[in-house]
């Protein structure tokens, strides 16, 4: 009879260290997986140690929404005039930027240098587009799901020129 309880009670310690474990790895998923923080501003210092120093001022775009994804990759939303959407990724060097959320086939790949910054463009003639370019120690990606002719040229030099992320202090 003692060995029955004896298996019982491993039987249940081992149950209750599963439900344990998988409640601490939900935990670490949620902080460090794939969850996104809003922001006010574009300042990441507590989560991600960086902020953005300049980012891109003009009479068509607005800045609409900040966020923080998976505690590492800065999402800033743009609408740029009349309502194009772009959207502007950045991480330290190195950093998955998630390219894959934005699921294209690409026909056209090319690559143009703006002030000495190396800019890679995969493009659709007359729609998608997305430009990737590193500076400062920060990978940047700029997606355009959909555009008109000439946006993502005019585009280009604003976004490489003034967005600029620098490392800060953490809280």
């Amino acid at each position: 009879m003692e060995t029955r309880i004896l298996a019982a009670l491993a039987v249940g310690g081992v149950l209750l260290a599963a439900v344990l474990i998988t409640a601490i790895a939900a935990l670490l998923y949620t902080r460090f997986g794939t969850a996104q923080w809003e922001y006010a501003r574009p300042d990441f210092s507590r989560r991600a140690g960086f902020r953005a120093r300049s980012l891109p001022e003009s009479d068509i775009v607005r800045l609409e929404r900040i966020s923080l994804l998976s505690g590492a990759v800065a999402q800033l939303e743009y609408t740029v005039e009349p309502e194009w959407k772009l959207i502007l990724r950045v991480g330290r060097a190195g950093a998955d930027l998630r390219e894959g959320d934005f699921e294209q086939v690409f026909r056209e790949q090319v690559t143009l240098y703006h002030r000495d910054i190396r800019v890679n463009i995969s493009q659709n003639e007359g729609g998608a587009a997305m430009l990737r370019w590193t500076k400062n120690g920060f990978d940047y990606l700029l997606a355009l799901p959909d555009s008109e002719m000439g946006l993502r040229g005019g585009m280009m030099p604003l976004f490489v020129q003034q967005t600029e992320m620098m490392e800060s202090k953490t809280a």
